[in-house]
């Protein structure tokens, strides 16, 4: 009895999941040049150093976001608290349920989360996230050693 993966679950070929890293990026810069021409109008910083200091935020949020949910670190995180706050246990027949299994029951046991965390699955989005942060860092790093003097 092999169950047919949800379209959730199927990760695309990178080639049909590059355009949309690059969309994302796209309006990821589009926002760092709006919070940079800001910081520039409104603090004694130049435009390119607004811009390079927005960049290096958005490099560090990025490497974050990327290593925690890549590492597992976000479901560890919500599965010890679900155990120190007393989560809902699940029995163990509840998971013949079809509501447990399609994910709308969101509690789930909070030992299986640790173990999930302490096992993370791979994760292509929170890859390309760390790669970007890296972009980021590397472009605002390049922007203030080049042009802010």
């Amino acid at each position: 009895m092999t169950e047919t993966p949800s379209p959730e679950d199927v990760v695309l070929p990178l080639r049909d999941r590059l355009p949309e890293y690059l969309v994302t990026f796209g309006i990821g810069w589009a926002v760092i040049l709006t919070v940079g021409v800001g910081v520039w109008l409104f603090t004694a910083a130049s435009l390119v150093e607004g811009v390079a200091y927005v960049a290096l935020a958005a490099g560090v949020l990025l490497l974050l976001a990327g290593g925690a949910s890549g590492g597992g670190y976000t479901s560890l995180g919500l599965g010890a608290a679900g155990a120190l706050f007393g989560s809902r246990q699940l029995a163990d027949d509840d998971y013949d349920d079809p509501d447990v299994r399609r994910g709308s029951i969101r509690r789930a046991n909070a030992m299986d989360r640790l173990r999930k965390g302490l096992r993370p699955e791979k994760n292509p989005r929170a890859f390309w996230q760390v790669v970007a942060g890296f972009i980021n860092l590397g472009t605002a790093f390049s922007l203030l050693i080049g042009f802010g003097g």
